[in-house]
């Protein structure tokens, strides 16, 4: 069983910030979803107004939920640079790392909240972030570290570990 969405890997990504970031993968992900970007780019940002998804020094988990799309989405982008991650409520980070989710109003709510949570965590390890970022312009072995990484998921969801 997969925890982790279908996921879309953009890697290197070469943008300037945050509100490029948006766009960026809210272009993919309009694509694959059937949607329109500017709806999808409206959505994360309104959610950035809740507060911040920086979860840890250099990677932020943007995340909307998108009325009218049938499954959850994510696009995990490593950037050539780190980019000004600002909000409202907390400092400005530097973030080289997001994973961003359109999340489908059909999913149960615990289950995305519990998978974000848990998310955060792993992506909390050095040896994880690490990784991901020498591995930069290797999708095959981005994708290899995703898998791994829904595997832990997978045993700590639902409770195998």
């Amino acid at each position: 069983m997969f925890i982790l969405p279908k996921t879309i890997i953009l890697s290197p990504l070469f943008c300037f910030s945050k509100k490029r970031l948006f766009e960026e993968v809210a272009d993919f992900a309009s694509c694959e979803l059937n949607t329109h970007a500017k709806d999808l780019i409206f959505a994360l940002n309104e959610r950035e107004k809740k507060g911040t998804t920086v979860c840890f020094d250099g990677i932020a988990i943007p995340h909307a939920s998108i009325s009218d799309i049938p499954n959850t989405l994510g696009i995990l982008s490593i950037l050539d640079k780190p980019i000004l991650f600002n909000s409202i409520d907390a400092q400005e980070q530097n973030v080289d790392i997001a994973y961003t989710f359109f999340i489908s109003q059909n999913e149960d709510y615990t289950k995305i909240e519990n998978l974000l949570k848990e998310l955060s965590q792993q992506l909390a390890h050095n040896d994880l972030l690490n990784a991901l970022r020498l591995c930069r312009g290797e999708k095959n072995k981005v994708s290899d570290i995703l898998n791994k990484m829904d595997l832990s998921l997978n045993k700590i969801i639902n409770g195998k570990q």
